[in-house]
């Protein structure tokens, strides 16, 4: 494993050792050509945050919103607690989200108490969904952000644009896509070492000239098994290797063509059950293509057609014995958007858009490895998606209302096994969504409202939950939100929101069949405050609270965390920082023992938790970076509410085992990064 990432690590030193080389011939083919290279600095490219802006802190604890609904966030920035590899850790640190631990990978996120595919996750424009029927894979384990330019959060359903609607939210993480200004290179990499033999590697090298270009991520991370705060072993052991590759013409400024591949391969094991993740691969493929137009309609048109495909092996057969079992689910899901943009006059603007899913989930077992290979794979469970969507702003004076309406066309069909018996093996469903939202701006304030409707049909899990069949009812969410920001010498946010849940999927392990719709309420809401009350420091709080009502059955909705809170302390001169986090999290005592949703259960009542950490910074120039922290200092032993149970954790005698499967202990982490 440490062999394989040394030799990544050794190829991209000696693509990056190669580039120079490679240069020298762009420029000299450019110089034969007698074209000047075109400028493709990004003045029509949307704003990114890089290290000359977005944050004055190195070290991130914790990212507020920026614009009504939606935070936008650096990936590439170092983060207290470290986050997990993947997209889970990262998000984490938003307020509102938090995440079921199984172990040290896999982590689900929720958003407001939702969660599965109640939040729609784009990677790079793609939808991607997990395969296993356990969730070892969900959407994030396959995204490593370190390697993305930006994260965008758009919190309710307050976006038509990006497929089918998410009722909790929508994540983005995206990737830059134009030419570079002129022939050259640049690039970065990135080496973490932390507690339980944490190996975390980024190397990045894009090479190009005024009209091409090409660029190859290579990234990866290990951790052994953790030790909570008590000392116990959490068994969590992981390795993940990842892949990206792009090539690029871009003729003009604000015209794009690229073609990309990715690969991601990995193993996990678990704390909260006996099988391990022998295999967690996905492989995908992109063609974006986008162009300006100076039409005095049509301004924009982008197109994005992919595929990826999930591969994933789970099993027991180090346990031996007769009850043996190993199982390949696969899911392949190929995608497609068209966009236009168009432009009424000055303060009007929309986006018309025409999406399409296909994806269908596989499976395969046996009872060795060499059986299971041996199998064929059998189709079990197909969704295809068409969508239609518009998606417009209108500023009025100091105010902007945004809107948009999206119908969506769902087929789902049963397969094979899952076809059996007498029952509907094939759906139609037709789906409404929709938003509106006025925001008002006013010197330093902004106040907005917003009223959001979405649908969303049994996802594949929820199915297999309901008995294999297609009985669920489709879910709806009618929800308001408003909030506050105030940009002034202290940086005020207020987000609060109110969801009518009808007919949401409830996950009830306690009946048969275990999914069921039922009427549940949401609210809460989310705030911050950040103040500069002295040269050189400034300190920032957060709170975040979701109260869930399960109105059908008159009891609290499982599965929604407590009220938590953010403190943190940050000095920072010239080119050093240090910063100082307290996570404070409440009891939960509304619970529903057996219900939530497809990710997890309430297992009953959990205590609250105070966590300290400390991190600190030293950038000596533009292109070094070394941050380094301490999280969990006072190595408290706890768990997160939603955390899964810790039955699994073969790391411990069975009469050891915790309740849940706890939080990582004492740990500390340094990371060393450079950039060219």
């Amino acid at each position: 494993m440490m062999k394989a990432k040394m030799i990544s690590v050794a190829v991209a030193v000696q693509w990056a050792l190669w580039a120079p080389t490679a240069l020298a011939m762009i420029q000299d083919k450019a110089m034969l050509g007698g074209d000047e290279a075109t400028v493709k600095a990004a003045a029509d490219a949307p704003q990114r945050c890089d290290k000359h802006s977005c944050d004055e802190v190195i070290v991130i604890v914790a990212d507020t919103m920026q614009q009504a609904l939606t935070t936008v966030a650096n990936p590439k920035l170092p983060r207290q607690p470290i986050p997990t590899f993947d997209g889970s850790g990262f998000l984490k640190t938003i307020p509102g989200f938090n995440v079921t631990r199984k172990g040290g990978a896999g982590g689900d996120i929720s958003l407001r108490g939702m969660a599965g595919s109640r939040i729609s996750v784009l990677n790079d424009g793609q939808q991607i969904g997990g395969t296993c029927g356990g969730r070892m894979d969900p959407p994030t384990n396959y995204i490593a952000p370190d390697t993305y330019e930006q994260v965008t959060v758009i919190k309710g359903p307050q976006t038509v644009k990006y497929g089918p609607v998410g009722s909790a939210g929508t994540v983005l993480f995206e990737r830059d896509h134009y030419g570079m200004d002129q022939a050259g290179s640049e690039g970065r990499a990135a080496l973490t070492l932390g507690s339980f033999d944490r190996l975390d590697y980024v190397t990045e090298i894009k090479v190009g000239d005024g009209q091409y270009y090409s660029s190859l991520d290579l990234n990866g991370s290990e951790s052994d098994h953790y030790k909570d705060g008590d000392g116990k072993p959490i068994q969590s052991r992981y390795d993940r290797d990842n892949l990206s590759a792009a090539f690029g013409w871009a003729p003009s400024d604000d015209q794009v063509v690229e073609l990309s591949y990715g690969q991601s391969s990995g193993s996990a094991e678990y704390a909260d059950r006996t099988n391990k993740a022998r295999v967690i691969d996905n492989e995908n493929g992109s063609l974006l293509a986008k162009t300006a137009l100076d039409q005095p309609l049509l301004k924009q048109l982008e197109f994005q057609g992919y595929w990826n495909e999930n591969d994933h092996i789970m099993d027991n057969f180090d346990k031996g014995g007769d009850d043996a079992m190993g199982m390949n689910p696969r899911r392949t899901t190929y995608g497609a958007h068209l966009w236009a943009e168009l432009e009424f006059d000055r303060n009007w603007q929309a986006t018309v858009g025409v999406d399409f899913i296909d994806s269908t989930q596989e499976m395969r077992g046996g009872k060795t490895l060499t059986q299971l290979h041996a199998a064929a794979f059998n189709k079990v469970f197909n969704q295809q998606n068409v969508g239609l969507f518009v998606e417009a702003e209108h500023r009025l004076g100091t105010g902007t209302l945004f809107s948009g309406v999206r119908y969506d066309n769902w087929q789902t069909t049963l397969l094979g096994s899952w076809a059996s018996g007498a029952k509907a093996t094939d759906n139609s469903d037709d789906l409404f969504s929709g938003f509106v939202r006025y925001q008002y701006d006013i010197g330093q304030h902004q106040y907005y409202a917003g009223l959001g409707h979405s649908e969303r049909i049994a996802d594949y899990w929820e199915v297999m939950r309901a008995g294999k069949t297609l009985t669920l009812e489709t879910e709806q969410t009618n929800q308001l939100d408003i909030g506050w920001i105030y940009s002034g010498a202290v940086e005020l946010t207020t987000s609060l929101f109110y969801a009518d849940l009808q007919d949401y999927i409830l996950i009830d392990v306690n009946a048969a069949p275990a999914a069921r719709n039922i009427d549940a309420t949401l609210f809460g809401g989310e705030a911050s405050a950040k103040y500069d009350f002295a040269d050189n420091w400034n300190a920032l709080a957060t709170v975040a609270y979701s109260h869930g009502d399960n109105d059908s059955d008159d009891v609290a909705l499982g599965q929604v965390s407590p009220l938590e809170g953010r403190l943190a302390l940050n000095y920072q001169r010239q080119n050093w920082s240090f910063g100082a986090l307290w996570r404070l999290v409440a009891q939960q005592d509304r619970v529903a023992e057996g219900q939530g949703n497809i990710v997890g259960q309430d297992l009953g009542e959990t205590a609250g938790f105070g966590v300290v950490s400390f991190n600190g910074a030293w950038q000596p120039s533009d292109q070094f970076r070394l941050s380094f922290g301490i999280d969990n200092v006072l190595d408290k032993q706890y768990a997160e509410h939603i955390a899964k149970s810790g039955a699994g954790n073969d790391a411990l005698p069975i009469n050891q085992r915790t309740r849940q499967v706890n939080e990582p202990g004492r740990s500390g982490w340094i990371k060393l990064g450079y950039e060219f």
